[in-house]
């Protein structure tokens, strides 16, 4: 037995002729048929099991099949004879290796003579065997994926109820991107812009500021939110942080020269000096009667507006705190005005009391 490794894609059968002449038939009806031998060298590198072939005739009805076993030979002979003398015959012959690796086929015309064994040549070629294969169909969407570049955020720390500038820039590829804002404590002036100013809450403490980033996909591994603590301190009670946080902020819209705070209420704050020489051991002065009904500069004995070390008898501290906690104040109206104006912070009213129970300190 020879076993034989494939080494090309193509098996060339050579078919050689036997000159051999039949000089004599048994039979009659023989006399005006001839035979076909084959003989093929099987390529190095195949080891083949069984040679099938079929003969036909174009030009009439002659049909003749069979197969060869050629699995213990070196080459492809065999020989079939009682052929019709004529043209237009073909042989086709298939073929598959004994490893199941290859499939061979090849064909070929030829013409019988009278008591001849003829030659046949053809290619027989042999290929590959795929195995079992199929085919997909790929449908593909796409998604937008989001990204959040960059947070900025000026100062990280800062006093209670002071304003923090935030900022954050991304990309949502051609679309405009939307941000959103949070926070564990405190305020946004506008939560859905991409530089929203924040304010610390009155409660001193660290917060946990969180931008985020859209459109996106679930699917998508890009940043889309961020997240930084910022430091809200407590203010110290001097006369600096009250004029910068309180009375700059809140008061000096009227206790400014031409203003109302000025013109009723007698008291001008419109600058630090003048806040602080119109507040420390000063009587309230002011002539309207607001809410309350009485005019401050009637009350007696009077009220002094800020006495050192004792917040709970200033006037200042009452008239703010009357308003956040919503009792009458002792004379004019509740601060700050308008009515319709909100109450200050508890912090903020907090910080005026602590600045008024150290000393009143002008620092």
């Amino acid at each position: 037995m020879r076993s034989h490794r494939m080494a090309l894609t193509k098996i060339t059968i050579a078919m050689v002729a036997t000159a051999s002449v039949l000089a004599c038939a048994s039979d009659p009806a023989e006399l005006d048929t001839g035979s076909v031998e084959m003989q093929v060298q099987i390529a190095t590198g195949v080891t083949l099991a069984a040679v099938s072939w079929s003969i036909t005739n174009e030009n009439t009805t002659f049909t003749r099949s069979g197969s060869a076993n050629v699995r213990f030979s070196n080459v492809i002979a065999f020989q079939t004879a009682a052929i019709p003398a004529g043209v237009g015959y073909t042989i086709a012959l298939t073929a598959t290796s004994v490893d199941g690796a290859f499939t061979c086929a090849g064909s070929a015309g030829f013409r019988v003579l009278p008591f001849v064994v003829s030659p046949v040549s053809l290619l027989l070629s042999c290929s590959t065997t795929p195995p079992g294969q199929g085919g997909i169909v790929v449908v593909g969407t796409t998604q937008i994926c989001a990204n959040l570049d960059s947070l900025g955020v000026s100062p990280l720390e800062t006093a209670v109820n002071t304003p923090i500038q935030l900022s954050a820039t991304g990309t949502v590829g051609s679309l405009t991107p939307t941000f959103t804002w949070a926070a564990t404590a405190g305020t946004f002036d506008n939560a859905a812009i991409a530089t929203p100013v924040f304010t610390c809450p009155a409660t001193p403490g660290d917060v946990t500021i969180t931008a985020t980033i859209s459109p996106g996909a679930p699917s998508c591994n890009t940043v889309t939110t961020q997240s930084v603590v910022v430091t809200c301190d407590a203010v110290t009670p001097t006369f600096t942080n009250v004029y910068a946080n309180v009375i700059g902020v809140r008061c000096i819209g009227c206790h400014r020269p031409g203003g109302s705070g000025v013109n009723v209420g007698m008291l001008d704050m419109s600058t630090p000096a003048a806040a602080y020489a119109n507040l420390v051991g000063v009587a309230g002065q002011g002539i309207g009667a607001g809410t309350s009904g009485v005019t401050c500069a009637s009350l007696m004995p009077p009220a002094v507006r800020v006495i050192a070390g004792d917040s709970a008898n200033s006037l200042v501290f009452n008239k703010v705190h009357s308003k956040l906690v919503a009792t009458p104040a002792v004379c004019g109206s509740p601060m700050p005005l308008p009515a319709t104006a909100a109450a200050l912070s508890a912090a903020d009213v907090g910080l005026i009391a602590a600045w008024i129970d150290a000393g009143a300190m002008n620092n």
